[in-house]
């Protein structure tokens, strides 16, 4: 009775442990929390021409050489802590990282994290905001270009450089 009862407690813990997944809101505060992160609010970033990203609150380091696997240790556990259903579009090639990851916030807004990472120049922020259904679709459907030092997601199709929302490399 007992190795049943320390069996069933086992298996509530094991299947409990997967409702207590990392939320968007957990996951902003834990990364822009972190030592030299400077945050600050941005009224609406651009997705493409109909689309925005609003009341977008932005944290973002420069990192030196010294710390710079700090804070990519720290990004990368955080993304590995965020359900992958929750993940939008996401890419990473060992040098660069950028995911975009969503929720449901009720009345056909969705919660909105982007984490952006770049070893080479030390360059980690990480944004929280709000779109709609129709904002979550157009970062779904980007185009992801990953090509030597640099990666950017561009909604598709994109008409010009200023349509990339996330772009990172060696300038």
């Amino acid at each position: 009775m007992k190795k049943l009862f320390l069996t069933l407690a086992a298996l509530f813990t094991i299947s409990f442990a997967g409702f207590a997944d990392t939320t968007l809101a957990e996951a902003y505060t834990g990364l822009s929390k972190l030592s030299g992160m400077n945050e600050q609010t941005v009224n609406k970033v651009m997705i493409d021409n109909n689309n925005s990203i609003s009341n977008v609150k932005v944290a973002t380091v420069y990192a030196n050489e010294s710390n710079v696997q700090n804070y990519r240790d720290n990004f990368i556990y955080m993304m590995e802590n965020l359900p992958m259903r929750n993940m939008v579009i996401g890419a990473n090639n060992m040098r660069e990282l950028a995911s975009v990851y969503s929720t449901p916030a009720g009345g056909g807004m969705y919660n909105v994290l982007i984490i952006k990472g770049n070893t080479l120049d030390g360059n980690f922020t990480v944004s929280y905001g709000q779109t709609n259904a129709a904002g979550i679709k157009a970062m779904r459907n980007s185009q992801v270009t990953m090509d030597a030092n640099e990666l950017v997601l561009a909604p598709a199709p994109q008409t010009s450089p200023a349509d990339s929302f996330i772009t990172m490399g060696d300038e």
